[in-house]
């Protein structure tokens, strides 16, 4: 008898590619720092910042806005709240600070005088009308008195992100790697012999207004963008 064929194997099924996962959105370098600016009614106001728990020289304004610049690390990324610390150290009658909120905006800040001043004038009293002119004052960034400002960062809300929908699978990029953001910054310390010299920096074509010495290290920090990362010089000026 002629033998039964033999019948060819069944192929393996071809299993299905494994989607390439969906790389987390970058977040925004921005959020990253605090930046704001100050100046004074007469150009004789001295106040200290406190950030990350470290309180800065004692800095004379002027009536020019002065800008601030510090980093925060990742804290508004994780939704967590952020405290930083603004002293007043010599009210005078004429002699004001005016606190001005660049990012985040003014909307995102809780402004307040934690000590005797606040609680006299009911500034945490729900009954709007119970509370004092000044503390909407304060709110609104006008330190007239002298004391320690808490301003804190209120986390970012809003919806989470939609998911991406699943297309056909292709290749994974491979991801550049997240730019290390001190490499965004520049930071120096001056100090003077005598505490009256004046100076003015240059950073990005901006010239800051005048700024008095102390005989302390002063520190300055400034973003500068990706000049480092892309391989570029880049100049300041003091």
């Amino acid at each position: 008898p002629t033998p039964a064929p033999t019948p060819a194997p069944t192929p393996a099924p071809t299993p299905a590619p494994t989607p390439a996962p969906t790389p987390a959105p970058t977040p925004d370098l921005r959020s990253r720092a605090i930046r704001f600016s100050l100046r004074g009614d007469t150009g004789r106001e001295l106040i200290r910042t406190t950030v990350n728990g470290v309180t800065s020289a004692v800095v004379r304004l002027t009536t020019s806005e002065m800008e601030f610049s510090y980093d925060i690390g990742d804290s508004r990324d994780k939704g967590e709240e952020f405290e930083f610390f603004i002293t007043f150290e010599n009210d005078n009658g004429p002699r004001d600070v005016h606190f001005v909120a660049m990012y985040p905006p003014l909307e995102s800040l809780s402004i307040s005088l934690p000590d005797r001043h606040w609680s006299r004038w009911n500034c945490d009293d729900l009954d709007a009308e119970k509370q004092n002119d000044r503390c909407a004052m304060v709110r609104s960034g006008t330190f007239a008195w002298k004391g320690t400002y808490k301003l804190k960062v209120t986390p970012t809300s809003g919806p989470a992100p939609m998911p991406a929908p699943i297309a056909a699978p292709t290749p994974a990029p491979t991801l550049a790697p997240a730019p290390e953001f001190t490499s965004r910054v520049i930071r120096f310390s001056l100090r003077g012999d005598e505490g009256t010299e004046k100076i003015r920096t240059t950073v990005n074509g901006v010239t800051s207004a005048a700024v008095t010495l102390t005989t302390s290290e002063m520190e300055f920090s400034y973003d500068i963008g990706d000049s480092l990362e892309k391989g570029e010089e880049f100049e300041f000026f003091i």
